[in-house]
């Protein structure tokens, strides 16, 4: 047994470096997400014609059009990132931002909380406050709920297109700048706004 000994090292050993010569190289990431760009002070004019929508975003930041029909907001560092991730297939984490959610195809006889649960069904489980609010002369619906994924509370803003046909919200951190700038904004008679109820 004792002279099988060396033999037996000798072969795991030798099996070793096969195995280590014949391993796979580490994936090399070619997309490194970095701190978000400072907001520019100067703003610019947002519009989706189609929707009636107008915004003032950060004159740096990039829109972008999703496939599901969102359009979200970044920062020219975000914004990169989320190109490279694209165009090379990687995976990484895309920081925070604000997104203006397109829900089309709404029925119009449904008050405005009915349809955001039924298009975002999971905010049950958040149970935020809903607070009537207006937005570009429209009834809509503000509301607050605390990410646990990335411990950030998000702010909300629920609203009609100018059709009336498609349900919008605009989502994001609360003190995420395009956020700020428009929940900010003077309401026009809001302790007066009903919200609109079920025919």
């Amino acid at each position: 047994m004792n002279r099988l000994m060396p033999a037996t090292i000798i072969l795991s050993w030798g099996i070793s470096i096969a195995i280590s010569l014949f391993s796979p190289p580490a994936f090399a990431r070619s997309c490194r997400a970095t701190p978000p760009a400072i907001a520019s002070p100067d703003l610019q004019t947002f519009s989706v014609d189609a929707l009636g929508v107008t915004l003032e975003i950060p004159r740096n930041y990039r829109s972008m059009l999703r496939s599901s029909g969102h359009i979200t907001f970044h920062d020219p560092h975000s914004f990169s990132f989320i190109q490279c991730l694209a165009r090379t297939g990687e995976y990484g984490a895309v920081p925070p931002y604000v997104a203006l959610e397109v829900h089309p195809a709404i029925d119009p006889t449904q008050s405005l909380v009915d349809l955001l649960r039924e298009r975002r069904p999971w905010l049950d489980y958040y149970n935020p406050e809903y607070v009537a609010s207006t937005f570009a002369g429209q009834p809509a619906v503000r509301y607050v709920y605390f990410n646990e994924i990335y411990r950030l509370e998000i702010a909300n803003l629920t609203f009609l297109s100018q059709d009336g046909r498609t349900l919008l919200t605009l989502t994001g951190p609360t003190d995420h700048p395009i956020m700020v700038n428009v929940l900010n904004a003077p309401a026009t008679n809001l302790s007066d706004l009903q919200l609109p109820q079920q025919r």
